[in-house]
């Protein structure tokens, strides 16, 4: 028999290997581009059912069913508490109190809702509550519903007289008997001078204030809006704001007392 040269067998078996290493490299280069194509996929948006203008409509219009519809959109652009299928016909007839545009999502937020019961508009698990208010705590009357004010305190017993935060980020339900979202039932509805407002404020807060006003003076400061951030002020005496200053003797021999610089 004849021997077989062994060049051919080598030349054989690098064959075979470099046939193996190239399927080998190839399965690799495909699972790495299958890997990396997966990986740059962003998963599929979750998609909600909400309500949409047909048209861009304006503030203070009427919002009717011929002037929305329903719409899948993407979750991330859809607003908390935008209407939807489920809930819009509560909304229908009532008043914008702020533009929408065509397409986009109607937040709740943007329909001024109209009751002719005040109590209604309380949330259910806070309480409405008055307090009498001036010029002075009341900034110039120009408070208005819907705002939101911070409360202090200021008390003076004897010769000592104190000021301290009570209650922050409060929200004015009306002012006199002007209420956000009430219906009117009479001329004094429209009516700017009030002397009271009206406050929304958990059950236990409502009694700090009525004891508060047994106590001494309520003074409101008037929020910016959009500001929900506590003021972190503390109780401020008397003594505490005299020691703001110091004494500083001038060459005719007066006192002043001056800013602390």
């Amino acid at each position: 028999m004849a021997r077989i040269n062994r060049n051919f067998i080598f030349l054989g078996i690098a064959a075979v290997l470099g046939i193996g290493a190239s399927l080998m490299a190839v399965h690799y280069i495909n699972s790495e581009v299958a890997a990396r194509t997966q990986a740059n996929t962003p998963p599929p948006q979750e998609m909600r059912t909400v309500v949409v203008p047909v048209k861009d409509l304006p503030r203070g219009v009427l919002l009717t069913k011929a002037d929305i519809a329903s719409r899948d959109v993407p979750a991330d652009f859809v607003p908390a508490d935008a209407l939807t299928p489920d809930n819009f016909e509560a909304y229908l007839g009532q008043t914008l109190g702020a533009p929408v545009t065509h397409g986009t999502p109607i937040p709740a937020s943007a329909v001024e809702l109209v009751t002719d019961h005040f109590s209604n508009i309380i949330d259910p698990k806070d309480v409405a509550y008055s307090i009498q208010v001036d010029d002075t705590n009341s900034v110039s009357g120009l408070i208005v519903p819907g705002d939101h004010i911070d409360i202090l305190l200021l008390s003076t017993e004897n010769d000592a007289a104190d000021i301290r935060p009570l209650l922050g980020n409060v929200l004015v339900l009306a002012t006199g008997k002007r209420a956000k979202g009430v219906q009117a039932n009479d001329d004094k509805q429209g009516d700017s001078t009030y002397s009271n407002i009206t406050l929304e404020v958990a059950p236990q807060d409502a009694q700090r204030i009525g004891m508060a006003m047994k106590v001494g003076e309520l003074r409101v400061l008037l929020r910016p809006p959009g500001s929900n951030q506590p003021f972190d002020l503390n109780l401020l005496s008397k003594q505490d704001l005299l020691r703001l200053g110091r004494r500083v003797k001038r060459s005719s021999g007066i006192q002043f007392i001056i800013g602390n610089v």
